[in-house]
């Protein structure tokens, strides 16, 4: 099984896409595939992402926070390889599935959050 090293963050006060904008106070790690596997993908202390990227009107009930919290981590994997052109989208997007797996997300969830991820084609 896969696992993420601990990580915080704090919201910087700024919005993106009507959004809140956290950054890494310390380095997040997620080892892909299993434990061992020797690939890990790193997002470094500073970097900054809109965490979760639900619809507004998703993010302000509370199944929609309880969720947002719960692939909060996933989010921060995936934002970093989609903002680095060398990881392909559908790899990013993938491993965006496996790692809410690994925080416990249902797989209802995860199918849904994992959809609405092979759609969106931006990078930002």
């Amino acid at each position: 099984m896969s696992r993420f090293t601990d990580a915080a963050y704090v919201l910087n006060g700024e919005t993106k896409n009507g959004r809140p904008v956290a950054c890494l106070t310390s380095p997040l790690a997620y080892e892909v595939g299993f434990l061992g596997s020797g690939w890990t993908i790193t997002a470094a202390a500073g970097f900054c992402t809109d965490l979760a990227s639900l619809p507004i009107w998703l993010a302000r009930t509370r199944i929609g926070r309880r969720l947002a919290a719960r692939i909060a981590r996933a989010s921060i994997v995936h934002d970093r390889m989609r903002s680095d052109a060398a990881w392909p989208k559908l790899l990013g997007d993938y491993v965006f599935f496996e790692a809410m797996g690994v925080d416990g997300v249902a797989l209802g969830w995860r199918l849904v959050c994992f959809a609405a991820v092979l759609v969106n084609f931006r990078r930002d």
